[in-house]
């Protein structure tokens, strides 16, 4: 929902969030208005103390607690903003909370700034410096336990309040400035958000009532998967236009998918710490007055909120039971009592775990750790919310109308209740169905089946998974060939956006598979086939995670942004058209810094600050700028349509498989010698018909297993032949199809001039090179097209068409 609210929007609702916050912290030092509005006399006003004390007299330990008129800026604050945010985060979700949060958004004041530390490094290769941001380290003490230090905080935080502010406005005033400036000196520290991940501690609030997603929350696995989702960091370009700002400084980020997040988590030992102990922590909160004063009126009067001698109890008795004082001095005995609440919680939560997992498989019903762990921790969060409002929300009630005090309640119980049967039902497998069923839906449009006489007048986007899945499996056309190429392309988008790598893909896609019936080996073979495509795609080494590729993709939006907007008042247009020229891989890399060089010192300093603010490294710099830039694409696209000429020809008995051999050099060698190493799965020097299945879906012709095994036979010149060796291979993949080379040009352009009007325009290139590699984006497309349109009318010509196909003439290109 709040997802898709325009971010300069939200800019200014964060500005005025903050102002107000900031005129509240004020008011705690200095306020001699507000009082009026609490004076007993004044009973129109929802904050006198004739309203808001129901009582003639408040017992605090046997003894009546004077009430005096005081400011409001407390009372406000714990009775009405802290219940407030919980409710958020329940109905609306960490979505809205996190882009409105006035201390996440005054955290960030240094990167406005411009003042957070950096660390230098030095190219060894070149000696030209960088600076780059400081993220925390993932394998450092505070990445692997910062829950942990969370959870401290929030006890310290809760066990101050009674002690020092809930009433005494000072302290207050001071500890919300205190608590500001350590999460600017954090954030000055550490790139990102790194105060709301690693130190905050509402956060773990956040995760309890946010998580798995609040009520009103949009998805981020579903639907049109945009690059910004949720409440991820994000910046507004140029052109006005919403891009990500993420910086990668956590992951699995709960910004980008509070719901993946959760699941990656979910068994974690540290969760148990987290929903239990905070379940005894918050509990053992609203019990201690009660323990100290003796009555719960104490509590429900809010008369904690503005009792003037705070500070003067710390050393009285801190228990007074059944009318008995007990001389553990308050100062000691709160910590002591939220604390075994807490350990509390945490054990109660754990044995009735084990109990409910015991049940569970006496019972003979197969319930996943997972599962088991999701469905106590949703009982938590509905518990502690309903909870919290019995007690945190008393005192909110009372400041409403007399109607609306009857409504409250039950608006509390409806909303928590829907949340838990939306909630109750969720499991990993369902989200990574529904995951999986989106890459699927974009799959299937790609491959422009007919389906409209299935889906009774809905769109594809508006099927659930289950039903994406069952059009799977019943639409015609969706053949095993069709159903190995939609697979494909769900391979290779959830590795190449960190999702899952080569190793993980196997297990996480196994649902899919037997969706499609689609076997492990088949599997296996189409990861060769990405090797073969894109070596770094499916390397292990080279794997990054979903925030990673989030931020090297923000990275080169970024970049281009930048230069595209220097490009309108440059003076000196030809340094920017020759960037460009680097960018689109029509010139070499290594020119790229000394063309950077020639820039104004502020456009130079302004793609400074990108590299740093995306801590981009100069090997990440030129993988992220020369990885499937358009030139690389029309080289690819040159090499396929080549081999997918020579597969037609001689399926169609057009050539004979020995004929018309030219030269092969070393490079060429090298290149067919890897390609067949990676698909000869045995070593033996040979191809199966299903390892030449998978090669020559590699290189886009997806034919029938009757037709792969024709292709055999035609070239070995045996019948139902087993398998074709090396030297096949290579004459198959060498040979010239025609003494005329301008013809075969000819025939490879009217390939893609559809309407024969001597023009490729964009939806003719989409139809051709999809027709060929589904997997190419909408946006990569277009960047091809820019590429081989030299006048810049929208369209490609025939001899732009021989222009850029020119400059691939004799050269192997890897797929």
């Amino acid at each position: 929902m709040f997802a898709k609210v325009p971010e300069r929007y939200m800019h200014r609702v964060r500005w005025v969030l903050a102002l107000g916050w900031l005129l509240l912290i004020t008011s705690l030092f200095y306020d001699p208005i507000s009082y009026w509005l609490t004076l007993p006399e004044n009973t129109w006003s929802p904050l006198s103390i004739s309203n808001i004390t129901p009582y003639e007299c408040v017992l605090v330990q046997g003894k009546c607690l004077p009430e005096q008129p005081y400011p409001i800026g407390a009372i406000m604050f714990w009775a009405l903003i802290v219940p407030t945010g919980v409710f958020v985060l329940m109905v609306f979700g960490h979505e809205a909370w996190r882009r409105i949060c006035p201390l996440s958004f005054m955290s960030q004041i240094p990167r406005a700034l411009g003042i957070q530390r950096t660390r230098k490094k030095v190219n060894p290769q070149t000696g030209k410096v960088r600076h780059e941001l400081i993220k925390v380290d993932p394998n450092s003490w505070l990445a692997k336990n910062h829950l942990y230090l969370q959870m401290v905080l929030f006890f310290l935080g809760i066990a101050a309040r009674i002690l020092f502010v809930n009433s005494n406005r000072i302290a207050l005033g001071s500890f919300l400035i205190g608590t500001i400036i350590s999460a600017m000196v954090v954030n000055y520290f550490f790139a990102g958000k790194s105060w709301c991940q690693f130190i905050c501690p509402m956060a773990p609030v956040e995760q309890v009532f946010a998580e798995p997603r609040g009520l009103l929350n949009s998805k981020a696995h579903t639907g049109d998967r945009q690059l910004v989702t949720q409440s991820m960091c994000r910046t507004i370009n140029a052109e006005g236009k919403e891009q990500s700002a993420c910086v990668a400084c956590h992951s699995p980020c709960m910004d980008i998918d509070a719901e993946r997040s959760y699941w990656e988590n979910v068994t974690n030992p540290k969760q148990q710490w987290l929903y239990y102990a905070y379940v005894g922590l918050t509990v053992g909160y609203f019990v201690y007055p009660f323990l100290f004063a003796g009555n719960w009126e104490y509590l429900i009067s809010a008369a904690w909120a503005h009792q003037e001698n705070q500070l003067a109890t710390l050393f009285n008795p801190g228990f007074y039971i059944f009318g008995n004082l007990i001389p553990i001095p308050k100062l000691v005995a709160v910590p002591l009592t939220i604390g075994l609440f807490g350990l509390a919680g945490y054990y109660l939560g754990c044995k009735i775990e084990r109990l409910y997992k015991g049940y569970l498989f006496r019972n003979h019903k197969l319930v996943s750790t997972e599962v088991v762990r999701h469905r106590m921790f949703t009982v938590c969060t509905f518990f502690i919310f309903n909870f919290f409002f019995i007690f945190g929300g008393s005192n909110f009630v009372r400041m409403l109308p007399s109607p609306l005090r009857y409504l409250f309640p039950v608006l509390m119980a409806g909303c928590s209740g829907v949340w838990l049967y939306r909630t109750w039902f969720r499991n990993p497998y369902r989200y990574q169905r529904e995951s999986l069923a989106t890459r699927l839906r974009k799959q299937l449009n790609k491959l422009k089946l007919n389906v409209s006489q299935f889906l009774d007048g809905r769109a594809l986007d508006d099927l659930t998974a289950d039903e994406v899945y069952v059009l799977a499996k019943v639409l015609p056309g969706f053949d095993k060939e069709k159903k190995i190429e939609a697979y494909k392309g769900v391979l290779k988008e959830s590795i190449n956006e960190g999702y899952a790598n080569s190793a993980s893909s196997l297990e996480m896609m196994r649902q899919m598979r037997l969706e499609l019936n689609i076997t492990d080996q088949e599997h296996e073979l189409l990861l060769t086939e990405l090797e073969v495509e894109d070596p770094f795609l499916v390397d292990i080494e080279h794997h990054q995670n979903h925030e990673e590729w989030l931020r090297q993709e923000s990275y080169r939006q970024a970049l281009l942004d930048t230069i595209m907007e220097s490009s309108r008042e440059h003076p000196h247009q030809a340094i920017v058209l020759d960037l460009f020229d680097v960018m689109t891989g029509k010139k070499p890399f290594e020119s790229f810094n000394e063309l950077l060089n020639k820039l104004s010192p502020d456009e130079l300093r302004s793609i400074e600050e990108i590299r740093e603010e995306y801590s981009i490294t100069s090997q990440e710099e030129e993988e992220i700028l020369l990885h499937s830039n358009p030139h690389q694409l029309w080289q690819t696209m040159a090499y396929t349509l080549s081999a997918i000429e020579h597969l037609d020809a001689l399926a169609e008995g057009k050539i004979n498989p020995a004929c018309n051999l030219g030269e092969i050099s070393d490079q060429q060698m090298n290149f067919y010698r890897n390609t067949f190493s990676k698909f000869d799965k045995d070593g033996n020097d040979n191809l199966s018909a299903v390892e030449l299945h998978s090669l020559l879906r590699s290189i886009g012709r997806s034919y029938s297993s009757e037709r792969v095994q024709e292709v055999m036979d035609m070239i070995t010149g045996t019948p139902r032949s087993e398998f074709i060796s090396f030297g096949d291979f290579t004459t198959l993949l060498h040979q010239e199809l025609t003494e005329h080379p301008q013809e075969g040009m000819l025939e490879r352009f009217r390939r893609f001039d559809v309407d024969n009007s001597g023009f490729i325009n964009l939806e003719e290139l989409r139809l051709c090179l999809r027709d060929i590699d589904i997997s190419l984006s909408d946006s990569q497309i277009e960047e091809m097209l820019k590429l081989a349109d030299k006048n810049s009318d929208n369209s490609i010509s025939y001899e732009e068409f021989c222009e850029l196909f020119g400059q691939f003439k004799n050269t192997v290109h890897s797929v």
